[in-house]
């Protein structure tokens, strides 16, 4: 029994993997199939808790509501492996005017508005890890930050909202290695925050741009991220009020951002670089990544190869298992 709920879910990863490469299309049928298998996988391979949608906007309303920890850095609040499914103007997992430390993590969120939102949290409080948040009606967000410094945002999937993760008058957060596989605007939102760094994420299929700065926000540092094929129409407006045509998968109107590791002369991955030059920034700032790379063979891999390539691991595995088994009788 064991090895036939193994085999299950090697197959449902694999379906979940060709879906998610399979995003280039972006047509409504590939994002229904790509949600249910990534919610299946959370409800019956995971074992996630269903909960109702978190609000929390005190110190004491962690134990009010029952999540274990002792406040501190060393043993924090969490809140962690809960399947959520908000409705409406209802955020999944919403957090105010806090000053203890906590962790959000391995949680899924089905949310008609916001995934997970963090405003007036203490510094460098909350981490938010591992979590998957998916728009029901493709507006929203999928983890926001207002007024919260020193925040942790790391291996987090946010698809198919307006915005996958945004941030507004936040500084001093770390945006790593998550993933935003479809948003309606932009990909990550960076709105009069500063002193952010933003690395090693994968940005792809934004209508507008995968990585904008919009207002004063000033010295961030941006490089080792991945953006594929973001920039979707011919203009872009910021605000409802400022507009330009597209030339780039990112946009600057701040300050002072830096979209490479001069250290490492390392920039990012952009699927439209042509490997001359650096990259420009659309936007005022008249930003540029000085050490822009193309996409690796890796990074680019179309469905057909990695499909055929996982299906074989796949079916290798059933028949090594399933000829075990005969061997028994």
């Amino acid at each position: 029994m064991k090895k036939e709920k193994f085999i299950s879910v090697i197959f449902v990863l694999i379906i979940s993997f060709g879906i998610n490469i399979h995003l280039c299309n972006s047509d409504n049928n590939s994002i229904q199939e790509y949600r249910v298998v990534k919610l299946n996988i959370s409800k019956t391979i995971l074992g996630l808790e269903e909960h109702n949608p978190i609000l929390i906007d005190s110190n004491d309303d962690f134990e009010t509501l029952n999540f274990t920890g002792e406040r501190t850095e060393l043993e924090p609040y969490i809140i962690a492996n809960l399947y959520i499914n908000a409705s409406g103007t209802t955020n999944g997992i919403e957090i105010h005017n806090t000053g203890v430390h906590f962790e959000i993590r391995n949680c899924t969120i089905e949310t008609d508005y916001i995934g997970i939102l963090l405003s007036a949290v203490a510094a460098s409080t909350s981490k938010i890890i591992d979590n998957f948040c998916v728009s029901k009606s493709g507006d929203g967000g999928g983890i926001g930050l207002s007024g919260t410094y020193g925040c942790n945002i790391t291996d987090n999937e946010c698809a198919y909202f307006m915005q996958g993760i945004h941030l507004n008058n936040a500084h001093n957060n770390i945006i790593t290695n998550n993933i935003i596989p479809v948003s309606n605007y932009q990909g990550i939102n960076i709105r009069y925050s500063n002193y952010n760094e933003i690395t090693y994420n994968r940005i792809q299929y934004s209508q507008q741009h995968g990585l904008a700065f919009v207002g004063t926000a000033h010295d961030n540092i941006i490089h080792h991220n991945t953006f594929i094929n973001n920039s979707l129409v011919d203009e872009y407006l910021i605000d409802g009020e400022r507009s330009g045509a597209i030339g780039s998968q990112g946009y600057d109107e701040g300050s002072n951002n830096i979209w490479y590791d001069e250290d490492g002369k390392y920039g990012n991955s952009w699927s439209d670089y042509n490997g001359r030059g650096s990259y420009s920034i659309d936007g005022p700032a008249d930003a540029k990544d000085s050490y822009p790379l193309e996409l690796t063979y890796t990074e680019g891999s179309p469905i057909s190869i990695v499909t055929i390539l996982t299906s074989i691991v796949a079916i290798s595995i059933y028949y090594l298992i399933h000829r075990e088994k005969k061997s028994k009788y």
